[in-house]
């Protein structure tokens, strides 16, 4: 009998994550496939056909041996179902949904999480992230399943058998990557990415974007182009697959000692994005959040909504003001500018850990094409990354932004929120705080124009402190501040 059923399955800010073999395992997968395969059935009723699913993986420990197990589950329930042939970056994932007209995408990674944990992502029949309304049935008819099953039934799903015991295992496996290219070379500028005559590296961080995005960028034309930690290593080097300090400290060292101009870095499953400049400096989603949006109203008359989550610099915040574009803000999770995006009226949402999204793409993030926006921006303005941030800093302000990570106990984090909730915490407050915003987590804006930031994280035990700023000493302080408050004793 499972331990998952006495717990309750819960999709988290993307997805159901957990610790492999300890609560990740192939059992576990079996019922949530098996739950998922039931709201399937239920909405096929509605809709007269049978559900179809796509699975994807990624390069993590037993990912490729927990999307088969996926897939024999949604085939033992009668669902059409279609698994990658090879790992894959979950962007190519999420257009499967789309090219394969699927009713729901499903994709087996952990992001840019540390090397012990794995997921289990869910795109909707749209190719994003799954909205609200879709993690709420799905979560109900899974915990249903987990509260229900008798220990017989749950060994006929173990056993890959279907509900009247019989052994189902029918599906099919393809490869989603040219449906994938003809999608994004469709919304980029191929003639001025064949004029990128610069060097390049990419680093896909041992991640499922290894070698793809390499012959991606040379079907492109380019020549020039350096990749390195590109093999498998499903321990990721020792790092965290995220394109952030120190973890992409050597593909910064690379770039100086080879002089190349750009770097773009890619996370785990390469929906998300981090660049680094010539000098080795480190570019942030937020600086290409804002690269990209510049370019989006000096060159291309960009009209509609800009979208952001709370977590992202207040520069996006004065680039929509300063060009009468209206600014929307969203809590934590891609899921809530998806949700925004196919409202419409949308011409660029983003957020703070690296997933960005322009208009003419399906409502996902990727990191591998705004990369390639990076790229073509470079070669229009024929300028390099820094000298691009040097115009936006002109004309909107200079801004430093970091984030740091604390693990802590989930009961210890929850204490933590409703100590935060009472009052301002007392090494916070002396920095005259002079707006208070309660969109997922406690984020203080200053009389000075700085902001601080506490969140408990939706996929791990680890509450996080974020800090923008006009200097990198006032940034400084803001962190230790905020490290005061999350050690406790300061509130």
């Amino acid at each position: 009998m499972s331990d998952i059923e006495n717990k309750i399955i819960k999709f988290g800010t993307d997805g159901w994550r957990g610790i492999i073999a300890k609560d990740f395992t192939v059992e576990n997968i079996k019922i949530i496939s098996h739950g998922i395969s039931k709201y399937l059935k239920n909405k096929s009723v509605l809709k007269g056909r049978n559900p179809k699913v796509v699975i994807g993986y990624d390069t993590r420990f037993l990912s490729d041996l927990f999307a088969k197990s996926a897939a024999e589950t949604f085939s033992s329930n009668k669902i059409e179902t279609v698994l990658s042939q090879t790992f894959i970056p979950t962007p190519v994932l999420s257009n499967a949904v789309i090219s394969r007209q699927a009713d729901l995408g499903i994709m087996i990674t952990a992001s840019h999480n540390p090397y012990k944990y794995n997921g289990y992502k869910i795109k909707g029949p749209y190719g994003g992230s799954a909205t609200m309304d879709i993690v709420s049935d799905i979560e109900d008819f899974v915990n249903n399943e987990i509260s229900n099953l008798c220990s017989g039934k749950i060994a006929n799903l173990i056993n890959d058998k279907g509900e009247n015991n019989n052994r189902v295992s029918d599906f099919e496996t393809d490869n989603f990557l040219p449906d994938y290219k003809k999608q994004i070379f469709s919304l980029i500028n191929t003639k001025l990415i064949k004029e990128v005559n610069f060097d390049v590296l990419i680093d896909p961080m041992y991640g499922a974007g290894q070698n793809i995005y390499l012959s991606i960028l040379k079907e492109l034309g380019l020549a020039k182009v350096h990749e390195i930690h590109n093999v498998f290593n499903p321990a990721f080097g020792g790092i965290n697959p995220e394109p952030i300090g120190d973890n992409i400290l050597e593909a910064r060292n690379y770039i100086m000692q080879n002089k190349i101009r750009a770097g773009i870095c890619i996370d785990g499953d390469a929906d998300r994005i981090g660049a680094i400049g010539e000098d080795g400096n480190f570019i942030s989603s937020h600086h290409i959040f804002a690269i990209v949006l510049d370019n989006l109203i000096k060159n291309k008359k960009a009209k509609g909504r800009v979208i952001k989550t709370v977590t992202t610099s207040s520069i996006i915040d004065r680039m929509a003001k300063k060009n009468n574009l209206e600014l929307f803000t969203t809590p934590v999770g891609f899921k809530y500018i998806s949700e925004e995006i196919m409202k419409g009226d949308v011409a660029m949402g983003g957020e703070e850990s690296g997933g960005l999204w322009t208009y003419g793409y399906i409502p996902e993030r990727d990191g591998m094409l705004m990369g390639l926006k990076l790229l073509e921006i470079m070669a229009e303005e024929k300028k390099s990354l820094n000298q691009i941030l040097e115009q936006i800093y002109a004309r909107y302000g200079y801004f430093v932004y970091e984030r740091n990570d604390y693990e802590i106990d989930i009961k210890e984090g929850e204490k933590l929120k409703s100590l935060l909730k009472l009052k301002i915490p007392v090494p916070i407050e002396r920095e005259k705080v002079k707006e208070v915003v309660k969109i997922d987590g406690f984020k203080y804006i200053l009389e000075d124009g700085s902001w601080i930031m506490i969140r408990a994280s939706g996929t791990e035990a680890v509450v996080r402190v974020y800090a923008e700023s006009y200097s990198q000493s006032r940034l400084e302080d803001l962190l230790k501040i905020g490290k005061e408050v999350v050690a406790g004793g300061k509130l």
